[in-house]
């Protein structure tokens, strides 16, 4: 149970309290969420070595029964590394009003990855995944296929991919795990794969 969970559920007087303290955090340490979002990174990488799967494996298992993978990721939850991917069931050829986005989410250190699946009814993991079909729905681009081109100009795991806008742009977002320890943040062209300077 996370700290903003558990206030949620104590009522709403002590939520707004909350709200209060976490906006003066941000005012007064904006680097806080820094330091920690490079501590969880941190902290993953160090357990990338544990996990017995890829995530090109991951694609490829999510595929054969759920339809095109639209993004995939390692993450923690918790002490678990766990291997993530989102797909669009009935494909690129259906928009994601008559498609279902879903997650499979399952431990990526166990000898078989055996994802729990969670249809998106959230309003935040539809929108999140609606936009990862619409931006696979113009590229011809198998995810499996841009983790490839990453790894040919960076040595090292691919343990991200996400389809996304930047600069106004169509892009895959990629992150490598080096062999020392680093992330490496690569950008490729969403319709041809090239990596972008």
């Amino acid at each position: 149970m996370t700290r903003w969970t558990f206030l949620t559920r104590i009522g709403k007087g002590v939520i707004v309290a909350a709200g209060v303290v976490f906006l003066g955090t941000l005012m007064s340490g904006p680097s806080l969420a820094a330091e920690y979002k490079e501590e969880e990174t941190r902290v993953l990488l160090s357990r990338l070595k544990d996990s017995k799967h890829s995530l090109v494996d991951g694609i490829s298992q999510a595929e054969k029964a759920y339809g095109i993978a639209i993004s995939a990721k390692f993450e923690m939850k918790g002490e678990n590394l766990m291997l993530s991917v989102y797909t669009a069931k009935e494909g690129r050829n259906k928009d994601a009003e008559h498609n279902v986005l879903m997650e499979l989410l399952g431990d990526a250190t166990k000898p078989t990855w055996e994802p729990e699946i969670e249809v998106f009814e959230d309003k935040p993991h539809i929108a999140r995944s609606a936009m990862h079909l619409t931006l696979m729905q113009v590229t011809k681009l198998a995810l499996v296929e841009v983790i490839k081109k990453a790894a040919a100009v960076q040595p090292g795991t691919v343990y991200s991919v996400i389809p996304a806008v930047r600069d106004g742009k169509p892009i895959f977002g990629v992150l490598v795990a080096t062999p020392d320890g680093k992330s490496v943040p690569l950008t490729l062209d969403l319709r041809t794969g090239k990596v972008i300077k």
